[in-house]
């Protein structure tokens, strides 16, 4: 009949049935804005439920994530050295040793000058400190600002008490444990970087080929942006710790500052954490100035070290660094809070990095995505796809570049 295919309107007045009151409810629910509003609340929670996930299973598996990651950062920082060997015509396999060598030889030295250095005079440095801050406290007592001394005292004196014994108090076994992680970690970390250096394009290419063909460009594009995004973090970092270690270096050894050279390890290896690492290393050499030449001198080396930080972070960094460290403040704190809370100081450490790596791999899906839009239009340009697995590195080309091979 016809009125089998046309809806029936229910007359003015009438009354409804349960199965006219039900039937459209669920398609309802969801069409208006508290029903989008509950299923993008839903997705922010699979997210973030996600993210958390694969956060427990790295702090969890950190014996391999750890040296894992560490090995991809490293070798996106060696993109330009395997780049330069493979054009002064080294073989695939020799470029990637040859580029491995000079690791272990760079942190050999680094752990040997700088990371013994502040190890060996850490107790010394403690109660340097230790003592740079009562006399702040006793200046500022003088000056008659008021001092709750008894509890900041008791505090204080527990933290460098537990600063100076905390090494010595850690059982044989616990030690023992410690030893053998960290050097199944480095083991690790080498024999992952070789294989990096080595294979890395086509590791990459063997990753795409599991990805839908439609997304392969996009991907390719995060990974790309991913190792320049690394590459660029690692080399300005060294470059940025390095300078600001020598300036305060000159700066304590000028006003006759003791233990100046832990002082300087101490900020070179501190550059690694943004923003918190250069406050925490400036205020520990202060203190220690203040104690040993006094007041004019622990403020002319703060002047030196707020100086070498801006200088830093206006002239250097977006010189060496460009975009790879794109990221406000907040998010760097935020980042920190939660690598250190998880992971330590080697979270501490990898946060930032993956932060960036994070956002700059966003960025370069989204901005392709939007390219890939705007061809689309174009016949021809649809059908000219970068075909799946296909990088900017060529397979045949055997350049063992980091994993992929980054653009400049």
């Amino acid at each position: 009949m016809a009125t089998d295919s046309r809806e029936v309107e229910k007359p003015r007045g009438g009354v409804e049935t349960a199965a006219d009151i039900a039937s459209p409810l669920p398609k309802h629910l969801w069409k208006d804005s508290f029903g989008r509003a509950a299923i993008r609340g839903l997705q922010i929670l699979i997210l973030a439920g996600t993210v958390a996930l694969g956060i427990w299973l790295i702090v969890t598996l950190r014996l391999v994530t750890l040296p894992l990651l560490l090995a991809l950062i490293i070798a996106s920082a060696m993109h330009p050295i395997i780049r330069m060997l493979r054009r002064a015509r080294f073989s695939r396999v020799w470029a990637a040793i040859t580029a491995l060598l000079a690791i272990i030889l760079a942190l050999a030295a680094v752990i040997s000058s700088v990371v013994m250095t502040v190890i060996y005079e850490w107790s010394d440095l403690a109660v340097q400190a230790q003592q740079g801050v009562d006399k702040l406290f006793t200046i500022l007592e003088g000056w008659g600002i008021p001092l709750d001394n008894t509890h900041i005292q008791e505090y204080l004196h527990k933290a460098t008490s537990y600063l100076q014994t905390h090494d010595a108090s850690t059982s044989a076994v616990e030690g023992f444990t410690v030893v053998t992680e960290l050097i199944t970690g480095a083991l690790l970390m080498i024999v992952m970087l070789f294989f990096f250096l080595l294979d890395g394009p086509r590791m990459w290419r063997f990753i795409l080929g599991f990805v839908p063909e439609r997304l392969t460009h996009r991907i390719d594009a995060a990974g790309h942006a991913s190792v320049h995004v690394l590459g660029r973090y690692i080399r300005g970092t060294v470059i940025i710790a390095g300078f600001a270690a020598i300036v305060d270096l000159i700066a304590m050894l000028v006003m006759h500052v003791p233990l100046a050279f832990p002082l300087a390890a101490m900020i070179f290896l501190s550059a690694f954490i943004p923003i918190v690492g250069a406050l925490v290393t400036g205020i520990a050499a202060a203190l220690v100035a203040l104690v040993a030449a006094g007041p004019v001198a622990a403020i002319v080396l703060v002047c030196v070290v707020v100086l070498v930080n801006q200088v830093e972070h206006h002239i250097l960094q977006p010189k060496v660094m460009g975009s790879a460290l794109s990221l406000h403040g907040i998010v760097i704190i935020s980042a920190l809070a939660i690598g250190a809370h998880q992971g330590g100081v080697a979270g501490a450490l990898l946060s930032v990095p993956v932060s960036a790596v994070i956002w700059a791999s966003f960025k370069a899906f989204r901005s392709t995505r939007r390219t890939a839009g705007e061809d689309s239009g174009d016949d021809q340009g649809a059908e000219a796809e970068i075909p799946p697995g296909a990088t900017v590195g060529d397979g045949n080309s055997g350049s063992g570049s980091s994993l992929p091979e980054a653009h400049g």
